[in-house]
């Protein structure tokens, strides 16, 4: 990895927790962000920062609050662009602690004692690889509940299969540091979850799932005459022909799948299937809803064609026969996400968000 500026601060050569944060432009949010970690009454952590070559003229800023802050942290700017999955890695790199606690540069911790919480749950329990909570909206304090109960599940490529979609939120994810390094691949960058192939890597691998009903992280800070860029909020594409449109999220399957690929037995055939028909179901339907509601129906479809089998299965290995369930699956929930009025989906959503989690989130002993 090349940098154009690299310091560093460490008191303790190895701290309990490591928080990386990918960074690019968002600097007033990430300094938020680091007010929120600098109030922790918990201090066995150190701040790990990797700016993706940003062009907002305010480097320093980040550099100078790091300094005064009194925190043990690592910073780092990468000479090129290297896009969020590139990034991320480069933040975790920076680590030295035992655990990896991700954020994203526009969300922040709930409260002072955020840390304290984490580390107390993690303590508690046995040879946890990767810990997952619940966040909240940062204005209006709503939560989201991926995680219903509090629970360790015995980390198999079946738990992988089962949990990997509420690893999709980076805030607040927490990675076993060695594991994160060990599984380290520019493999699947480009498709924008590079935190949830190495989570469900260490969970197909044999680590424990901790997921807890906490509320630590806050998601998207907002400011005052500033806003984030998100795909979901970019302009509407007029005209519009329905073109193929490829987006990160057809490579999800893929993304998964490559994880728990190694640790498969013969018996865990049906593995690539959960995790298909659970992206298909959950995060295709939702997404051709949401692109109809910010886009038009005309984009919507567009995504259905790069969503298509053919794309998202291509180089997953599975029967015949799965495979053209799988293609008559997609058809259904395509022609679903196309038709429902959109009044429908709003009414519905948070009854089909919780009912998913129940569906797939089983406790395994």
């Amino acid at each position: 990895m090349s940098h154009t500026i690299s310091e560093q601060r460490r008191r303790n050569p190895q701290p309990f927790l490591s928080i990386c944060i990918p960074q690019h432009n968002r600097t007033s949010f990430l300094l938020r962000c680091l007010e929120s970690i600098s109030s922790q009454s918990f201090s066995d952590f150190e701040v790990c920062v990797s700016d993706d070559n940003s062009n907002d003229g305010r480097t320093a800023e980040i550099v100078n609050y790091l300094r005064s802050s009194g925190l043990d942290y690592a910073f780092a700017q990468n000479a090129t662009n290297i896009r969020y999955d590139g990034n991320l890695r480069a933040a975790i790199s920076l680590s030295s602690g035992r655990y990896c606690l991700l954020m994203g540069n526009d969300d922040c911790f709930a409260n002072d004692r955020a840390l304290d919480e984490i580390h107390e749950e993690i303590t508690n329990h046995e040879n946890v690889g990767v810990f997952i909570a619940n966040f909240a909206d940062y204005e209006t304090r709503v939560v989201t509940k991926r995680v219903l109960h509090t629970w360790l599940y015995v980390g198999s490529p079946r738990v992988a299969a089962s949990h990997f979609r509420n690893m999709a939120f980076v805030s607040g994810l927490v990675l076993v540091r060695e594991k994160a390094m060990e599984h380290s691949t520019d493999k699947w960058d480009g498709s924008e979850m590079y935190q949830m192939f190495i989570g469900c890597r260490i969970l197909a691998q044999g680590f424990n799932l901790l997921e807890s009903e906490l509320v630590p992280v806050l998601k998207d800070i907002r400011i005052s005459g500033e806003e984030v860029d998100r795909a979901i909020t970019r302009p509407r594409v007029s005209p519009c022909p329905i073109v193929e449109r490829r987006m990160p999220l057809a490579s999800l399957g893929r993304v998964v799948c490559g994880a728990i690929e190694p640790f498969l037995r013969p018996g865990d055939r049906a593995i690539p299937v959960l995790v298909f028909a659970q992206i298909m179901v959950f995060n295709y339907g939702y997404w051709i809803l949401e692109y109809r509601r910010v886009q038009s129906w005309r984009f919507a479809a567009g995504l259905c064609l790069g969503l298509r089998p053919r794309n998202s299965l291509s180089g997953v290995a599975m029967p015949m026969f799965a495979k053209v369930s799988l293609m008559w699956l997609y058809c259904l929930v395509a022609l679903i996400g196309l038709t429902t009025p959109l009044w429908l989906f709003d009414k519905l959503y948070d009854s089909l968000y919780h009912m998913a989690k129940s569906v797939v989130s089983r406790r395994v002993e």
